[in-house]
């Protein structure tokens, strides 16, 4: 196996998987995980979160091959009992924590949302900054599926422990323009323009966490049709510090991708396969799909079968927000041009989803 096959997201499956046989207490298994995982390892060099977490794991795994207890203990059985106690609470955590983060870099928020919601349970064991961090992820994972009061609580609770820590700060500037983020898609306009350009007017930004919020400005330039002032931010939000080179940056150009083209502007073609083939590449479904619809009602002109199909895509992934975003951008070009029936059954899906945004947990 080479480094370039092996990657830190399938460390992290292996690992999951071992834990998932010493829990089932196989044996037979937990070893055959191990050498896979350890084989994985040699070509991974993962982060301390990772490794605390191979760690953990294989602890756990001497103690279930009793490589711990082949020696008589004495007085140290007592702290080797609070060790696997100890291990066991911190695992529960970090196994939770890991999967969850897992699922929402695949774009897959309500799983990644129950992982989270487990690992909650085990907050107790871990650091403050943890904490800030778990929360963070918790409120990015409740904003992505439109579950705004839940979003901001952990907004909140994170920014309150990030605080505490100076070496924190971009995680304090970041919970804010996510709560400005918030803000736009409740559509408070004024709230929005007011605790954006509050952050922007923060000298001590990085470059990367700049790059962020002029991107979350954009999307609400574009939400309010401002679309010559969102392809602005955006094209700055992609060429501050390093965005362009980052999947953020193929998000951003799928966005692009879009405005411009309902701008007619003629680099959106361009733009647009740029970030088709880097989304394909990378299994991005949601700015796949985007991209599809883009190009069905853009380049290939009211080609309905493209369009259903990227808004099929978004449905199916669960992403109502931006399918109702999709749904009701289809619904006013169709109806500009004449084409009352589809767009009349792209409200409709519009309207059907915003009731889906609300039963989100309830089914």
């Amino acid at each position: 196996m080479t480094e370039t096959a092996a990657s830190t997201d399938m460390l992290v499956g292996a690992i999951g998987e071992w834990y998932n046989a010493i829990v089932q207490h196989d044996i037979a298994e937990a070893k055959q995980k191990k050498t896979y995982t350890e084989e994985l390892r040699r070509h991974v060099i993962p982060d301390k979160k990772v490794q605390t977490y191979y760690q953990l794991v294989d602890f756990r795994h001497k103690i279930l091959t009793e490589e711990i207890l082949h020696r008589p203990l004495g007085q140290d059985k007592a702290i080797v009992d609070e060790s696997i106690t100890d291990t066991d609470n911190v695992l529960k955590y970090l196994y939770h924590y890991m999967e969850g983060r897992q699922e929402f870099y695949k774009e897959r928020y309500l799983l990644a949302l129950r992982h989270f919601q487990e690992a909650e349970l085990s907050l107790v064991n871990v650091s403050d900054l943890e904490k800030a961090e778990f929360y963070y992820l918790l409120g990015q994972g409740f904003y992505r599926i439109n579950q705004y009061m839940h979003a901001t609580s952990y907004f909140n609770q994170a920014k309150e422990l990030f605080s505490q820590s100076p070496q924190h700060a971009d995680r304090v500037h970041t919970c804010n323009f996510l709560q400005s983020a918030i803000y736009s898609e409740l559509n408070f306009y004024d709230k929005a323009e007011e605790t954006f350009n509050a952050s922007l007017a923060n000298t001590s930004l990085d470059e990367y966490t700049r790059s962020l919020l002029l991107r979350a400005y954009g999307l609400h330039k574009e939400r309010h049709n401002e679309l010559e002032s969102a392809k602005q931010l955006l094209f700055d939000s992609l060429y501050t510090g390093n965005q362009s080179e980052t999947l953020i940056g193929i998000k951003t150009k799928t966005n692009l991708a879009n405005i411009l083209m309902r701008l007619q502007d003629p680099e959106g073609l361009a733009m647009l396969r740029d970030a088709e083939i880097a989304a394909k590449q990378y299994s991005m479904v949601e700015f796949t799909a985007l991209n599809k619809i883009t190009r069905g009602l853009y380049v290939d002109i009211y080609n309905l079968e493209l369009i259903e199909e990227g808004v099929t895509q978004l449905i199916d992934h669960e992403l109502y927000f931006e399918a109702t975003e999709a749904a009701e951008q289809i619904a006013k070009i169709l109806e500009d041009h004449g084409e009352f029936q589809c767009s009349l059954h792209y409200l409709k899906i519009a309207n059907e989803l915003r009731i889906k945004q609300n039963s989100i947990g309830v089914e």
